[in-house]
C-alpha cells in the first residue's frame, strides 16, 4: 500500500509539469494590443508627415507668388526706364540738330563779317536765281502756336564782274492775286535737317551761293513768285 502511494506521489508531479507546458490563452490579447499601438503610431506619422508636407508645399506656393510679384515689378521699371532713355535720346537728337544748325549760322555769320570788315563800301546789285524749290512745313514748339512756313531752298549767282552785297530783305514772296507773304516774326527757326538759312553775305564775282530763305504764308496756296530785287522765279509747292 504504502509503495503504492509513492507511486501515486510520484505521478502526481508529472501532470502538473505537463499542465504547465499547455499555452496560455491569455497571451494572444496581449499580441493585439500592440498591433493596436502599432497601427496608431502609423496613423499618427502619416498624418504628421501629411502636414509636414502641406507647409512646405504652402510655402514654395507663396514663394513663387512673391517671385511673380518680384518679376511683375521688375518688368514694369524695366519699361519705364527704356521710356525713360528714348525721351532723354530724341531731346539729345534735338540738341545736336539745332547745334548743327547753330555752327552753319555762325559759319555764314564768320564769313560776311570777314568780308564786311575787308571793304566798308557794300554795292548792292541784282543776282540771279538759277535754282529755286518751295516746300511746306509747320513748325512746332512745345509751349508755342504752331505756325506755317514756307522753306524756299534757292541758288543765287553774281553774274557781273565785281562784289556784290547779298541782303536776305531783298526777297520777297507773292502769290497769283499779288498778295505778298512776310517773313516769320521769329528770326531763326529750327529748320528740318539739311536745311540752312541764308544770310546776309559779299559775293565775288562769279560766286555761287545756296540757302534757304523762309517766309510765312498758309498750307492751301501752292503756287507763288519768289523775287530778288528786279529777277523772280516761280515756285510750285509740291
Amino acid at each position: 500500500m504504502e509503495e503504492a502511494a509513492q507511486e501515486t506521489k510520484e505521478e502526481t508531479p508529472k501532470e502538473e509539469s505537463t499542465q504547465t507546458e499547455t499555452p496560455n490563452k491569455d497571451d494572444k490579447p496581449l499580441n493585439t494590443t500592440k498591433t493596436k499601438k502599432s497601427k496608431k503610431q502609423l496613423i499618427i506619422s502619416i498624418v504628421i508627415v501629411t502636414v509636414i508636407i502641406g507647409i512646405l508645399a504652402g510655402g514654395y506656393l507663396i514663394g513663387q507668388n512673391s517671385l511673380n510679384n518680384k518679376t511683375s515689378e521688375f518688368a514694369a521699371e524695366k519699361k519705364k526706364l527704356t521710356q525713360q532713355i528714348a525721351s532723354q535720346s530724341a531731346q539729345l537728337n534735338k540738341l545736336a540738330k539745332e547745334k548743327t544748325d547753330l555752327n552753319a549760322r555762325v559759319t555764314f555769320l564768320g564769313k560776311s563779317l570777314k568780308e564786311a570788315t575787308a571793304s566798308s563800301n557794300f554795292e548792292f546789285g541784282t543776282l540771279s536765281i538759277p535754282l529755286a524749290t518751295a516746300t511746306q512745313f509747320t513748325y512746332e514748339e512745345e509751349g508755342v502756336t504752331s505756325v506755317d512756313l514756307l522753306l524756299v531752298d534757292v541758288t543765287l549767282k553774281n553774274d557781273t564782274e565785281k562784289t556784290l552785297f547779298l541782303s536776305t530783305l531783298s526777297f520777297k514772296l507773292k502769290d497769283t492775286d499779288n498778295k505778298s507773304y512776310p517773313r516769320p516774326d521769329k528770326k531763326s527757326y529750327v529748320l528740318p535737317s539739311g536745311k540752312v538759312l541764308l544770310f546776309d553775305q559779299q559775293m565775288a564775282a562769279g560766286e555761287t551761293v545756296s540757302g534757304t530763305v523762309v517766309f510765312q504764308a498758309p498750307k492751301s496756296i501752292k503756287l507763288f513768285t519768289l523775287l530778288y530785287e528786279k529777277n523772280e522765279r516761280t515756285l510750285i509747292v509740291k
